[in-house]
Order: structure tokens, then sequence, then C-alpha cells
């Protein structure tokens, strides 16, 4: 057991969620989110380990399974695990390179901190095992602009898997990280249909990770009501703020992304298909 002052911030929800845009705003007003991040502004210390927490169970953030039925005897032994690492030297991928001589340590963080990544969603009861006073922030959005969303992504990323040349490099690199394979798309996502049954699988386990003291975040109320939601963020996140730098960050939401899926015909025909799924997570058609 950690010390029971050590209160991370963990932000979750579906991918293509929102979760990039509000880790972007705190980490701008001040919470510390490691120094190794991805571009979606997530740490690769705490990614990788929620990868190999879920190629245990053989899950994958596009083929998630949840942890709820675990065998109690092997919970421990990740939790024991995960404690030794986030006390070993490899934690300097978080702290960054000089910590390596000066140990850091996620006990005696001064400043308020954490990590975003939507595999959160599924390793959240593992992480309240190692932080008891973890605090929780998931970011959920409408189904059918998250499903658009992960669509085009997709193919984005496909494209650039075919086009990018193969080396046998990059296959030795695949089999020695945790990784899919070497390509970067999901292999698994290839319409629509598979885009809304995932992004139930992570709402579902959304509602299941609700305990008292988490905060769920709609995406559009933030682009509707920016201030008044990302000032009540911050006060969740016990990070203090000034309503100037909040207010200049402000400037650049986007309003176009708020249900955005209505300027296109043939997606809001989804509204009736995937009707339950829309009320089921809070949202009219």
């Amino acid at each position: 057991m950690r010390n029971n002052n050590s209160t991370p911030i963990m932000i979750a929800g579906m991918h293509r969620s929102g979760t990039s845009m509000i880790t972007d705003i705190l980490h701008k007003l001040g919470l510390v989110i490691g120094n190794k991040l991805d571009s979606n502004h997530e740490s690769l210390f705490f990614q990788r380990i929620n990868m190999w927490m879920m190629s245990l169970i053989s899950s994958s953030w596009d083929s998630p399974k949840s942890f709820d039925s675990i065998d109690l005897e092997v919970k421990e032994n990740i939790i024991v695990q995960l404690n030794k690492l986030l006390d070993s030297r490899t934690n300097s991928i978080y702290f960054g390179w000089s910590s390596i001589i000066n140990k850091g340590s996620f006990d005696s963080i001064d400043n308020p901190w954490g990590w975003k990544d939507p595999r959160n969603t599924f390793t959240e009861n593992i992480w309240r095992e190692v932080f008891p006073s973890l605090k929780a922030v998931y970011i959920i959005r409408h189904p059918i602009d998250i499903a658009d969303s992960l669509i085009k992504r997709q193919k984005r990323e496909k494209n650039r898997d075919i086009q990018r040349e193969k080396r046998y490099s990059d296959l030795v690199k695949s089999l020695l990280s945790i990784t899919h394979t070497s390509y970067n798309s999901s292999l698994l996502i290839n319409s629509y249909h598979d885009c809304f049954n995932l992004i139930e699988l992570y709402y579902d386990q959304i509602l299941r990770n609700l305990v008292e003291g988490t905060l769920l975040i709609k995406f559009e109320d933030v682009i509707s009501n920016p201030e008044v939601e990302i000032q009540n963020i911050l006060s969740y996140c016990d990070l203090s703020f000034n309503e100037n730098d909040v207010s200049k960050l402000v400037e650049f939401i986007n309003p176009s992304r708020c249900y955005a899926y209505r300027k296109n015909s043939d997606l809001v025909k989804f509204e009736k298909t995937y009707s339950q799924l829309i009320e089921k997570m809070g949202y009219s058609s």
C-alpha cells in the first residue's frame, strides 16, 4: 500500500471523446502529466503499464476486457509488481532522465499530478488498489461523433500503414515491445458498427467504475460552457487557476466539434439505428 496522501488524477474515457483536449487544458494550467508524452498527451510510462496489464487478460484498447472478475491472488501479485515498478528507476520515463540520479517518487510530488489514457477505463480498479485516494475524471461524448472521429482516424492510420515501407526491423521492434503489431491502425475496427460496439463497451465499464467522488463530464458541456466547466474540473483536481488564463485557453476551443455529426445526413441516420446506446449515454436524438 502506498502513501494515502498521494492523490493522482486519472483521466479516462472512450477514445475520441475529448480526453486529449481536457488533458491539454489541464496540463497548460498546471497539472503534471509526465515528461515523455505521445501526441495524445499520454504518459508513455503509464500507457505502457496499462498495455501490459491489459495484455495479461488478452485485452487491448480495441478489444477491452474487464478486470472485475480477475483471480484475487493474481490481482494482488499484479499490484505488488506495479508498486515495485513505480518505485524503480524506470519511473524516470515519467519524471525525466534527471530523476535517474535524484530518484523521483510518486508519493512526494508537490503539485497536482496524474496521467491520461483511455485504457484507464479498464484498469482503474487496479490503480485504485495502488493509489487509494485516486481521483477519476471521465469524459463522454455523443456516440455518433465518437464513431465518426474514430473511423476517420482508423482510415488515416490504415493508409499510412499500407504506404509505409515495412522492414524486418519493424517486425523485431513489435516483438520486443508491448503493442499489437508493427501497424498503428486497429486490425479490429473496420466499420461504424465496430465503433459503436466498442463505445458501448467503454461506456458500460465507465458506469461500473462510477464511485462517490468520480467526475463524469460531457464533452458537449465543456464546448458549450467552457469557462464554467473547466473551472469545475480545475477545482476537482485541486488546481489553483487564474480566470484570465482560463479565458485565453477557452478561445481555442472549437464549437463546431459539438454535435458535428448533425451536419452529415448519412450520420444522422445512426440516431435511429443506435438510439438505445444514445439514450443510455444520456443523449437524445
